[in-house]
């Protein structure tokens, strides 16, 4: 069974949806030191996932075809056109902030920050600290992905599916797993962000593109139970994600649960609760980019305003997320999305030409402080 052409896995959306509300939830523990530990798992690493989801939707939807330097002048428009008009509204956002004396996770707002987060390069190991949106450093790191796109995939098209894994495989292991000094914290690049956060995207990125070659190679095995399995796969990992700081095993149940997934959903004409699925898929980025600013303006001091305690959070979590995904649907909707459009004018040719699903990354570390995991 042949896919006819790109289409929008609203599983994998709703995954990101997911992922996305984990990250916030594994910030969203440090508004009080008695939290259960059962709370602390290691949802941080979610933006690993992140980052293997991007390179697979990226590469799938881009034309096997398109060449050139205005191919690719068209693919970073419309890839900016996607991250920057929210990562700009946050980080001004922040800058208010901090210049009206409101402080978030980091006290770094200087004007060099505020110059290196403006060109989204705060995690390509210019600085040595997080800085305004703290977040926003997965995003830097999704950029240096998309400025050495054309080059993944000269490298996937050239290479055989055991090679290009054998490839996605070393990097990983050197990167992860060799004590470079560029790594900061114990948990090396897993939990890098500001220091060299865009090597930590790089194996993950490449590992998105490798299933992309593995599920063009998957129609055999297109079938609509194959759907469910990958559910339950993911499932699974978020749950062993939430008992074990395993990065590896977590990397390699993302892996598996996204091409399963991909492949099952190929399946149906129309997945049942798409709609609602596609809905939820769109505020994974604005959930992953605004969940600071509600943080520190509503949450936590709702926390502390109503005196709430420990063994309440299960609940005030479970509003918060409602609250932060309402908020979310509202900015995707009125900035997000109207600025997409607005900036993809701008893109040389035929806009129509490239088609970039809906919803995009995201947007998210393992062992790193909590608070500036991501």
């Amino acid at each position: 069974m042949e896919v006819r052409g790109p289409k929008r896995f609203v599983l994998l959306d709703f995954y990101r949806f997911i992922a996305a509300l984990g990250v916030f939830i594994f910030h969203l523990k440090n508004i009080d030191k008695g939290i259960s530990p059962a709370w602390n798992g290691s949802y941080g690493l979610f933006v690993d996932m992140f980052f293997i989801l991007s390179g697979f939707v990226i590469s799938y939807s881009y034309p096997a075809t398109s060449t050139g330097p205005r191919t690719y002048v068209r693919f970073l428009v419309r890839r900016i056109a996607r991250i920057y008009p929210l990562h700009l509204l946050t980080l001004l956002i922040f800058a208010v902030l901090a210049l009206v004396g409101i402080s978030g996770p980091t006290s770094h707002v200087s004007w060099l920050d505020f110059l290196h987060n403006l060109l989204l390069v705060q995690a390509w190991g210019v600085t040595d600290h997080l800085s305004f949106n703290s977040p926003a450093w997965s995003i830097s790191a999704e950029l240096f992905c998309y400025v050495l796109f054309p080059l993944f995939m000269l490298l996937a098209g050239r290479v055989s599916p055991l090679t290009l894994a054998i490839i996605v495989a070393l990097c990983y292991g050197i990167l992860a797993h060799a004590h470079l000094p560029i790594w900061q914290e114990r948990s090396q690049m897993y939990g890098a962000t500001f220091d060299f956060g865009m090597l930590r995207a790089l194996p993950s990125f490449l590992n998105g593109i490798l299933l992309t070659v593995l599920f063009r190679l998957s129609s055999d095995y297109r079938r609509k139970p194959v759907a469910f399995a990958g559910i339950a796969l993911f499932a699974g990992s978020v749950l062993i994600l939430n008992l074990y700081a395993k990065p590896d095993l977590a990397i390699i149940l993302f892996s598996l649960a996204i091409l399963v997934t991909a492949t099952g959903e190929s399946a149906f004409a129309r997945f049942p609760g798409s709609d609602w699925l596609g809905r939820l898929g769109n505020t994974s980025y604005a959930i992953y980019m605004v969940h600071e600013v509600l943080l520190i303006l509503l949450f936590k001091p709702a926390w502390h305003y109503f005196g709430l305690q420990p063994s309440m959070f299960p609940v005030f979590a479970l509003v918060c997320c409602i609250i932060l995904t309402v908020v979310a649907d509202v900015t995707y909707h009125y900035v997000e999305n109207p600025a997409r459009k607005l900036i993809n004018r701008l893109a040389p040719g035929d806009a129509r030409s490239v088609h970039i699903p809906k919803a995009e990354p995201l947007d998210l570390s393992e062992t790193r402080q909590a608070a500036n995991a991501s």
